[in-house]
């Protein structure tokens, strides 16, 4: 077994002002649950609060089902397929490729989250997967946040975009 010290990892996150906490309390607590662990079943259906939504974002198998979380009470959950696959990487990645982005930072990621965030209608988490202008807007405001960020290199741009 090889051990890693995962001190530096957790120091970094506190000083991204990401707080750490155990996963029981985080699931007792949080009245949204967003998992990304990458360990399919990390969730245990009698964990799952009435009412707590669930997002469930590992792929390709998700740390709960969504059949399992709504089974056991949750008023709304989501996994990784539909999200991130459907709703998030699209927009994504079209919007670095648009500027000619070298990478993907967290502020065009949080450009994409704040851009579906808006795009979601009264009493609705996540806007409609369906609608092409999702993804549009998606791009555009990942777009938008590469060049904020000097990531364009509109030299590196496919031909065709």
């Amino acid at each position: 077994m090889i051990e890693v010290d995962d001190r530096p990892v957790l120091r970094r996150l506190r000083e991204r002002g990401i707080e750490i906490a155990p996963f029981e309390s985080v699931l007792e607590e949080a009245k949204i649950v967003v998992a990304t662990t990458g360990r399919p079943g990390l969730i245990e259906p009698a964990s799952v609060r009435a009412g707590q939504i669930i997002l469930a974002l590992s792929n390709p198998d998700p740390e709960i089902t969504v059949t399992a979380a709504l089974e056991a009470g949750a008023a709304f959950a989501a996994d990784g397929a539909s999200v991130n696959n459907v709703l998030g990487y699209p927009g994504i990645f079209r919007g670095a490729l648009m500027v000619g982005a070298p990478e993907i930072s967290t502020g065009m990621k949080l450009a994409a989250a704040n851009a579906l965030a808006g795009l979601t209608k009264e009493s609705e988490l996540v806007p409609d997967a369906l609608d092409p202008e999702a993804h549009a807007e998606v791009a555009a405001a990942v777009a938008e946040a590469a060049r904020a960020e000097g990531l364009a290199r509109p030299e590196r741009v496919p031909a065709g975009l």
